[in-house]
C-alpha cells in the first residue's frame, strides 16, 4: 500500500507548474539524503515520490466529483489477517504472494453472494482512490463476484499510475498482482472484467489523461480482444500498444514463466506511420487467410439490397447529401441506428439543426422502437422510453454547442474528449455548414482544410465519421423536378467528392411516393457499387425507411432477440424503371479457493 503526505507538509517554492522537493517520508533514511525524488504537479493537485512511491493530494481538486457514491466503511484493515488457505491457494497455484497480497490491501470477509444465495466467505479486492476506500469487490471461492452497492466505479490500482507516462491495463486484479511480481507497478485493471462501460473510465479520467502511451493486456481469448479494441478506441489508437499472452492471461504467464516474454513481445495497434513487410505481415496472413477485410453495413431485410452498393469502413469519412426535405438528415439517423444495433457501436450527434435535443430524440425513440411518439392510435408508453432509455444510454450521444457559436476546432476537440469518455465509433455532423471556421478562413481553403482535419482524425482514431452535406441549388429538369446532386455539387468545395471517402445521395421521387438512395462514391471496390441504387418507402408514424414495395417492419431495437421479419408485397416496376439522372464516375479502387 502507498503511504500518503498531508499537502500541508510540502516544502515547496512554486505554487503552479511541476516542482521536484525532497520526500518527507523518505529523504533521512536515503543515503542520497540530497535527492529530490517527490514531483509535485501543482496544476494537477498531487505528488508522487519515485523512490518510496508516497502520494500527496490537494484534496479539494483532485479527487472531487459530481456524482456521489454510496460511503464505503473505512474498516478494511480490521480483515487484513488472511487464511492459511488463501495465502497457500495465492502462493500455490497462482504464483502470488503473500507479500503481494498485503502490498495491495487484500482481505477475507463474510459476505453475501447473490449467485449462491447466502454468506460465505469471500477474497476482497479494495479499490482505493487515494487514502479513501471507494469500492470493495468480492469474489467466492467458486468465482462468483459482487461489489459494494452503490460504490464507486473505478480503474483497480488507480494509484500507482498516478504521474506515470506509461501504463498498463490488464482484465483482472490478479493480473495486476501478476505483473507486480514481476516489478511493473504501473498497472490497473478493469473492475467488471471483460467489460468496457463508461462509468469507471470517467471517474479514472482525471489520473489518465497525462499518459502519453497505453499496454493493454486484456485476456488472450474472443471477449478480451473485442474488450482491448474497444479500450484502444477510447484511448486513441495512436497511443497503445497491445500484449498477446501466451497464455489465457498475465497470471497464466507468470505461472508459465512466460509474463516477461509477452510483455516485452507488445505491438503497437496499425493506425498509421511508417511500416516494414515484418510490420504488416500479420494482417497480409489475415488478409489471405480471411479474405478481404470486413465492412459494416445495416443487416436488416428492410434495407433489401443496400450493403451491396454500399458499406462502410472504420477510418474513414462519409458524405451524405440530397436537396433540402428530401430526407437525408432522416436516413442518416435510421442508417446509424441500425449500425449501432446490428456492430454493438456508440455514435454521437452534432445536430444544431434539430433543437431542442430533447424533441430531437423523439425522433430516435420512433425509429428504435417502431411507433410513433406523437398522437392516440398506437403510441409509445412511458414503458417504452424507459426501455428506449436504458437501451440507448450508453449508444447514443448528443453534441450541444451549450450556446455558444460552434468552430471546427472546438467540434474536434469535443470529439477527443468523447472519444475517450464514451468510446465513441461514429461521429454524425449535421449539417457541415452549421460550425465556423477559423478567424481569416473560408471558402473553398477553409473546406477543404476542415475536410483534410476530419479524414487524420477518422484515420488516427479509427472511427467513421458522416457528414450532412447541403447541395448548391440545383436544376430543374423538363418535367419541373430538381436533378439529383452528386458530391460534386456540395456547396462550396469539389473536395467533398475527392477528399471523403464514401458518399450517399438521398433523392426523394413525390409524386411517385419513394426515396431512391444512390451510392455516390466507395473507396474500395468490395464496399459497394458506385451508381447503385435502392429505392425505399418511408413510414411517417415511426420515422423508418423500408424497401419499397414491402410493408413497414415492426421490431423493436430495444428487446432483446426480438425476431426481424420482413413481409413482401408484389414489388412496383415503375419504382425499379426509374433511375437517378447522375453521372457517375469510377471509383478510386482504392478457483478451489
Amino acid at each position: 500500500m502507498n503511504e500518503f503526505i498531508k499537502w500541508s507538509e510540502l516544502e515547496t517554492n512554486k505554487a503552479t507548474g511541476k516542482e521536484k522537493i525532497k520526500c518527507p517520508r523518505c529523504s533521512d533514511s536515503r543515503t542520497d539524503k540530497r535527492d529530490k525524488s517527490l514531483l509535485v504537479n501543482h496544476n494537477e493537485g498531487y505528488g508522487k515520490c519515485f523512490y518510496c512511491e508516497a502520494l500527496t493530494f490537494k484534496q479539494s481538486e483532485y479527487t472531487k466529483n459530481e456524482r456521489k457514491y454510496t460511503e464505503v466503511s473505512q474498516e478494511w484493515q480490521n480483515y487484513t489477517n488472511l487464511s492459511d488457505r488463501l495465502v497457500k491457494w495465492s502462493s500455490e497455484v497462482r504464483k502470488i504472494r503473500q507479500e503481494t497480497l498485503m502490498h495491495f490491501g487484500v482481505t477475507e470477509e463474510i459476505k453475501y453472494q447473490p449467485a449462491k444465495q447466502k454468506d460465505i466467505n469471500n477474497i476482497v479486492f479494495n479499490y482505493f482512490e487515494g487514502e479513501k476506500l471507494v469500492n470493495k469487490k468480492y469474489r467466492s471461492p467458486s468465482k462468483d463476484f459482487t461489489q459494494t452497492t452503490g460504490g464507486k466505479p473505478i480503474l483497480y490500482n488507480i494509484n500507482a499510475v498516478i504521474g506515470e507516462d506509461e501504463v498498463y491495463i490488464v482484465e483482472g486484479e490478479f493480473d495486476v498482482f501478476a505483473m507486480y511480481e514481476r516489478g511493473i507497478k504501473n498497472v490497473v485493471s478493469l473492475p467488471n472484467g471483460a467489460n468496457d462501460n463508461d462509468d469507471y473510465w470517467i471517474n479514472s479520467k482525471e489520473y489518465l489523461k497525462n499518459v502519453k502511451k497505453f499496454i493493454i493486456g486484456t485476456d488472450n481469448d474472443e471477449k478480451g480482444i473485442i474488450t482491448r479494441e474497444k479500450i484502444a478506441q477510447r484511448l486513441g489508437r495512436y497511443r497503445c500498444e497491445f500484449i498477446t499472452w501466451k497464455g489465457k492471461d498475465a497470471n497464466d504467464d507468470l505461472i508459465s514463466g512466460d509474463l516477461q516474454y509477452s510483455v516485452d513481445g507488445s505491438k503497437p495497434f496499425p493506425v498509421g506511420g511508417t511500416f516494414n513487410s515484418e510490420d504488416l505481415e500479420d494482417e497480409v496472413k489475415a488478409f489471405y487467410r480471411k479474405g478481404l477485410p470486413s465492412t459494416i453495413f445495416p443487416k436488416h431485410e428492410c434495407f433489401g439490397d443496400f450493403k451491396k452498393i454500399h458499406s462502410l469502413m472504420r477510418g474513414q469519412v462519409e458524405t451524405v447529401t440530397g436537396i433540402p426535405s428530401h430526407g437525408k438528415s432522416n436516413f442518416s439517423e435510421w442508417l446509424v441506428l441500425n449500425l449501432i444495433n446490428d456492430w454493438d457501436l456508440k455514435a454521437s450527434f452534432f445536430s444544431p439543426e434539430h433543437s431542442p435535443i430533447a424533441l430531437h430524440e423523439t425522433t430516435f425513440i420512433e425509429k428504435a422502437v417502431g411507433k410513433p411518439f406523437w398522437g392516440n392510435e398506437n403510441r409509445i408508453t412511458e414503458n417504452d422510453i424507459e426501455r428506449y432509455t436504458q437501451w440507448a444510454k450508453e449508444k447514443i450521444y448528443f453534441t450541444s454547442s451549450e450556446g455558444k457559436f460552434p468552430t471546427w476546432d472546438w467540434l474536434i476537440e469535443k470529439f477527443k474528449e468523447q472519444m475517450y469518455t464514451y468510446g465513441i465509433d461514429i461521429f454524425i455532423i449535421d449539417a457541415f455548414n452549421k460550425l465556423a471556421f477559423n478567424k481569416g478562413e473560408s471558402g473553398k481553403e477553409a473546406i477543404d482544410k476542415v475536410l483534410t482535419k476530419l479524414t487524420l482524425f477518422a484515420q488516427m482514431n479509427n472511427v467513421i465519421i458522416i457528414l450532412v452535406a447541403h447541395p448548391t441549388k440545383m436544376r430543374k429538369t423538363d418535367k419541373g423536378t430538381y436533378e439529383t446532386p452528386t458530391l460534386y455539387d456540395v456547396s462550396g468545395s469539389a473536395d467533398f467528392r475527392n477528399q471523403t471517402h464514401g458518399g450517399l445521395v438521398v433523392h426523394r421521387y413525390f409524386e411517385e411516393n419513394f426515396t431512391m438512395i444512390t451510392s455516390l462514391k466507395v473507396k474500395f471496390k468490395f464496399q459497394g457499387e458506385i451508381g447503385g441504387q435502392v429505392p425505399y418507402s418511408y413510414d411517417v408514424p415511426s420515422g423508418r425507411y423500408y424497401l419499397a414495395g414491402t410493408i413497414p417492419p415492426v421490431f423493436d431495437m430495444t428487446k432483446a432477440d426480438e425476431p426481424n421479419v420482413l413481409e413482401e408485397l408484389v414489388f412496383d416496376s415503375t419504382i425499379s424503371a426509374i433511375s437517378a439522372n447522375i453521372d457517375f464516375e469510377n471509383g478510386d479502387n482504392e478457483v478451489p479457493y
